[in-house]
């Protein structure tokens, strides 16, 4: 465990409030693989039902991708989740955050979505919500004190990863 990771944790962990512990539980689900599983079919439907459906393989390479990569690498780094810090306790190794992943590669591939094609009124609205949104989904991993700094990061990177990769093949193909 790196020195930068405790001092995350202690802070998150020293500054605790209730009514922030609950919007911060609530937060933390949106990045959960029952509820990303759900979005990506209702987009993978929504995207079908308005004749898009070109977008449902990249939508599915990002998430996808980014889920089997969490799963390999918590099964080779196997890395311990804090115990003392954390709000409640997680089942699997911290290393990497699936949360901040899962985050990244569906509201990231929903934001680019968004920014490239629509255009209705509430386009920025969305976009910046997007945003924020996979920015508490990693905070709410470190305030709950169930990873380290370093697994919401590498989380993201490896969202961004697969979110890249899905545009960049369907930017090549020209289906997006």
């Amino acid at each position: 465990m790196d020195f930068a990771d405790q001092i995350v944790l202690n802070f998150f962990a020293a500054h605790r409030l209730e009514w922030l512990s609950f919007i911060m539980l609530s937060t933390t689900y949106l990045g959960s693989y029952v509820v990303v599983s759900g979005l990506v079919f209702l987009s993978a439907l929504s995207f079908y039902v308005h004749k898009h459906g070109n977008r449902i393989l990249p939508l599915l390479v990002s998430v996808c991708g980014s889920a089997l990569s969490v799963y390999v690498l918590k099964n080779i780094f196997d890395r311990a989740r804090p115990v003392v810090e954390a709000f409640y306790l997680e089942p699997s190794p911290s290393f990497p955050s699936g949360h901040a992943t899962m985050a990244i590669a569906l509201y990231g591939f929903l934001l680019y979505i968004i920014w490239k094609h629509d255009k209705h009124s509430f386009k920025k609205p969305f976009i910046v919500f997007l945003a924020i949104l996979i920015i508490l989904i990693g905070i709410s991993r470190l305030y709950l004190g169930v990873h380290f700094i370093s697994d919401v990061l590498a989380g993201y990177i490896i969202g961004f990863i697969w979110l890249l990769i899905s545009i960049y093949l369907a930017e090549k193909k020209k289906i997006l």
